[in-house]
């Protein structure tokens, strides 16, 4: 179960230590899939691609 410290309307803190390693497998497998299904479509990779020179030119 997840542990809502505080919750305003911009932010909500989450102690990810407290969900247990069984719900947190199953929340990154379902969250794996949906990125790998995002990724399939073109302009997504395209946009992934200018991030990354964007982010390499700032190193």
């Amino acid at each position: 179960m997840k542990s809502v410290l505080t919750r305003t309307p911009k932010t909500v803190h989450i102690d990810a230590d407290a969900i247990p390693a069984h719900q947190s497998d199953a929340m990154c497998r379902t969250l794996i899939g949906c990125i790998n299904r995002m990724f399939e479509d073109p302009a997504v990779q395209a946009d992934f691609e200018r991030w990354k020179k964007e982010r390499q030119k700032r190193r």
